[in-house]
C-alpha cells in the first residue's frame, strides 16, 4: 500500500483544489503574456474551431466584406487553405500591411517557431474565407512519410510537417486506385459531387462546397470519380 501523503483520503480535497488552482494560474499567465488588444485565436469572433483531436485542430475564418478580425495569436505550425483570398489584407502585429492577393485554392505553411500575431481584413468587394490546420504535435521523422501520389495529383507544398496535394477532375473523370494515408485532411475547393470507392468497403458520395472538410484517421485505398456536372477541385494535406 502507498503511504505517501497524496494517497491519503484526507488530502484529496486539498490536492484537487491545488490542481484546479494551478490550471487557472497557468491559463491566466498564458493570457497575460499576450500584448494589449491581442486575443487567442480561439477567442477571435471570426475564427471558429470546426474540428479537433489529439493531432490537429481545424479552424475556419470568415471575415465579412470591409471588416477586420481582431489581432490574434497563432501558437502552432499551420497549413492554410484559401477559398476566398483575393483582396485579403494581412497586418502583422506592429508590422506593415500586406495584400498577398491569394487565388482560390492557394495554400501556405506558417511555422510557429515563435507565436505569430496578426489580423486579417477583407476588401469592400469580397469576404475572406480561409481554413488553417494547426499541428498540435511535434514534427516526426520525414523518412516515414508515405510515397508520393501519381497524376492527376499535383504536389502544391511539402516540408517536414506534411505534404499538400491538389486534385482536379472534370465531369466523368476518375483516378486510379491510390493510397490516402492516415492523418490526412481533405478540403473541397469547389462545389460539385464526387464518389469515393474504397477497397473492401461501400462507396460514398460526397456533395462538395468550398471549405467543406473531412479528416481521416485510418489508411484508405480508393478511387475518386467526379460524377457531377461541373469540374471539382480538392486539396489533401498529409500530416507527417
Amino acid at each position: 500500500m502507498r503511504t505517501d501523503k497524496y494517497s491519503r483520503s484526507g488530502n484529496r480535497p486539498f490536492v484537487a483544489f491545488f490542481l484546479v488552482l494551478s490550471g487557472l494560474l497557468a491559463s491566466s499567465l498564458c493570457h497575460a503574456e499576450l500584448p494589449a488588444g491581442v486575443v487567442p485565436i480561439t477567442s477571435e469572433p471570426n475564427h471558429k474551431v470546426r474540428f479537433e483531436n489529439d493531432k490537429v485542430r481545424m479552424i475556419e475564418a470568415r471575415v465579412p466584406k470591409g471588416k477586420k478580425s481582431l489581432f490574434h495569436e497563432h501558437r502552432f505550425d499551420g497549413f492554410f487553405v484559401f477559398f476566398k483570398g483575393e483582396g485579403l489584407i494581412n497586418e502583422p502585429y506592429e508590422g506593415k500591411l500586406m495584400s498577398p492577393n491569394l487565388k482560390t485554392g492557394a495554400v501556405q505553411f506558417i511555422p510557429a517557431n515563435k507565436p505569430y500575431i496578426h489580423r486579417v481584413g477583407a476588401s469592400e468587394s469580397q469576404e475572406v474565407h480561409v481554413s488553417v490546420v494547426e499541428l498540435l504535435t511535434p514534427a516526426k521523422d520525414v523518412t516515414q512519410a508515405a510515397e508520393g501520389r501519381f497524376p492527376p495529383f499535383e504536389v502544391s507544398l511539402e516540408n517536414s510537417r506534411g505534404r499538400i496535394y491538389r486534385l482536379k477532375l472534370s465531369p466523368g473523370e476518375s483516378i486510379d486506385v491510390f493510397t490516402r494515408p492516415a492523418s490526412t485532411a481533405i478540403f473541397a475547393i469547389t462545389s460539385g459531387q464526387i464518389t469515393e470507392q474504397y477497397e473492401g468497403r461501400p462507396a460514398k458520395t460526397w456533395s462538395l462546397e468550398p471549405g467543406k472538410f473531412r479528416w481521416t484517421d485510418s489508411r484508405e485505398d480508393l478511387t475518386i470519380l467526379n460524377d457531377g456536372k461541373i469540374p471539382v477541385e480538392l486539396v489533401e494535406i498529409e500530416v507527417f
